[in-house]
């Protein structure tokens, strides 16, 4: 009886202890690092009847599904993903990320968005007896070509009548939707009409989240390379003389794929491909044979959730080199390659919290690309010049707005240097800097976007001479156009409304008209939307 006691004691103490090591503040810190872009400041998910742009599934209310979860069900969830629960792979896995305890401090957070939980956490228990009648609840049964879809809507709950009627009007616009047999009938709808203009291009992968371009069959067109992180898949779209897409191929890669880079790692005058696979901890790399075709995959483990990808001879032995930004341990990683066409593991570069998008770019002209990291943790860009030996200078921090995401270069001022624009998701922004030519950056101005901006390209798109931005607004559902004057400001001109979240964006004379045009990946209608421009710094669906 003794020794239980004993054991009893030293249980309880242990337990204690771990719930006291739980902390709070450190679980906030990390909430609005990683999960605040997805489920709101406070939990609340998507609002559909005020978001333009639909998310691909719905995202839960926390306080309403929180209070009916235990520690290990949010662990695990937390940990490994929505997959290991049976719940959508649209939740990634952040076990590369988090350590357990920052685990136990991100759910302790979570129990704090709501102290009524009994109540709002007995609407499920509710349901189940029958009480609720609108819950929508999936993995639905594999239905035609888009089984690969079945794993990926999430329980969400439709209070009342009311809710009921928006469900119904939102699933019934599109027209793949049957009210009458509405269980088979969802997934599709989640999938928004997107029409079938040559300029809307469904990727085949769930949740597209990257763009990359290249000639990959060697005809002189623009081809394009995107990653849906919930299908493990890389898309690679063909196109045309016309810009149009002619063919498209899968590709299957490591889970959770973020982010593509292309470059020619074997050098046989052909890109090659390689993706970042933030679930999986690994890169993904295929060999392209220049007539658009992929193959040989091999894939690079003990990746500290890889988050970005970028290519570049960093060591100047005139072979491309990798670097890719480890958010599972705020590092860089730089990989050397050789005459193997693989590249191995060298060493890493510290950065800050929560490294997200980076940048090779040589910002100080002396032919070596340079790195520039964003980190969300922290909410600065990470300047990194390289020694040209292979190794790289300690950082330059450049403290910028909540939550940089995309970035994009130009000499916005006509000084010779380059300078950089940055989108600040928090501050519903971008950010102007003007660059030295030696790594540091100074701003020049901001300028207000739509909600929730994420993706970010330059070009002259009225063809004045001065370079031009476009950003994607994933939340509002459009584009805006800033028009550069060439003395280091813009004006902001026009929006394209396009009902779409913009995830990435990118721009080319797609067409060969002479005019730049803008493709845009949109992670709610699964596809890669085009706009053509007309010259004049406008653009219309293609």
């Amino acid at each position: 009886m003794k020794r239980l006691l004993t054991f009893l004691l030293i249980f309880l103490s242990s337990s204690s202890t771990l719930t006291l090591r739980a902390d709070i503040k450190q679980g906030e810190k990390i909430y609005t690092e990683m999960c605040v872009l997805c489920h709101g400041l406070a939990g609340e998910g998507w609002d559909w009847e005020k978001k333009a742009a639909k998310p691909p599934v719905p995202v839960p209310n926390l306080k309403e599904v929180i209070p009916e979860r235990s520690d290990e069900y949010l662990q695990a969830v937390i940990k490994e993903g929505g997959r290991a629960v049976g719940l959508s792979e649209f939740m990634p896995a952040l076990g590369f990320n988090l350590s357990d305890l920052e685990i136990q401090h991100l759910i302790s957070f979570l129990r704090s968005l709501n102290q009524k939980t009994q109540e709002e956490g007995a609407l499920l228990k509710k349901h189940q007896s029958g009480q609720v009648k609108h819950l929508v609840y999936s993995p639905l049964p594999e239905w035609n070509g888009f089984g690969q879809f079945s794993s990926f809507i999430q329980p969400v709950l439709f209070k009342g009548a009311s809710a009921s009627n928006r469900f119904n009007y939102y699933f019934s616009k599109s027209k793949y939707f049957d009210i009458n047999n509405w269980q088979e009938s969802i997934l599709l709808a989640h999938q928004q009409d997107v029409g079938n203009s040559p300029g809307n291009q469904r990727i085949g992968g769930f949740f597209p989240h990257a763009i990359t371009l290249g000639d990959f069959n060697s005809d002189g067109n623009t081809d394009f390379a995107v990653p849906a992180s919930a299908s493990q898949t890389l898309t690679v779209l063909i196109s045309g003389n016309s810009g149009d897409i002619i063919s498209n191929q899968h590709l299957h890669v490591g889970e959770g794929p973020t982010w593509v880079t292309s470059t020619d790692l074997n050098q046989d005058g052909h890109l090659d491909l390689v993706t970042t696979n933030t679930g999986a901890g690994s890169l993904s790399l295929y060999y392209g044979n220049g007539k658009g075709d992929f193959n040989g995959r091999t894939d690079i483990e003990d990746i500290h959730g890889p988050s970005c990808v970028v290519a570049g001879d960093f060591n100047n032995d005139g072979i491309a080199d990798l670097a890719v930004a480890q958010a599972g341990i705020s590092k860089v990683v730089v990989l050397t390659n050789d005459s193997t066409g693989l590249p191995k593991k060298s060493y890493t570069v510290d950065v800050e919290r929560g490294p997200h998008i980076m940048d090779g770019v040589d910002l100080n002209l002396d032919g070596i690309p340079d790195l520039v990291v964003g980190s969300l943790g922290s909410h600065t860009l990470s300047i990194i010049l390289a020694k040209g030996d292979g190794e790289f200078k300690e950082a330059n921090l450049v403290k910028t707005g909540r939550f940089p995401h995309y970035r994009t270069y130009g000499d916005w001022n006509g000084d010779g240097n380059l300078d950089l624009a940055v989108v600040v998701a928090g501050e519903e922004s971008i950010e102007v800097y003007r660059g030295d030519g030696l790594g540091n950056f100074k701003m020049l101005s901001r300028h207000e976007t739509g909600v929730n901006p994420h993706g970010l390209t330059s070009g002259d798109f009225n063809q004045d001479g001065n370079l031009d931005l476009a950003v994607s607004n994933r939340t509002s559902g459009g584009i805006t156009i800033f028009l550069g004057k060439g003395n280091g400001n813009f004006e902001n001109t026009s929006s394209i409304y396009t009902g779409n979240d913009g995830i990435a964006i990118a721009n080319g004379d797609f067409d060969g008209d002479g005019a730049i045009d803008l493709a845009m990946v949109s992670a709610s209608s699964h596809s890669l939307l085009f706009y053509r421009g007309d010259g004049k710094g406008g653009f219309n669906p293609w």
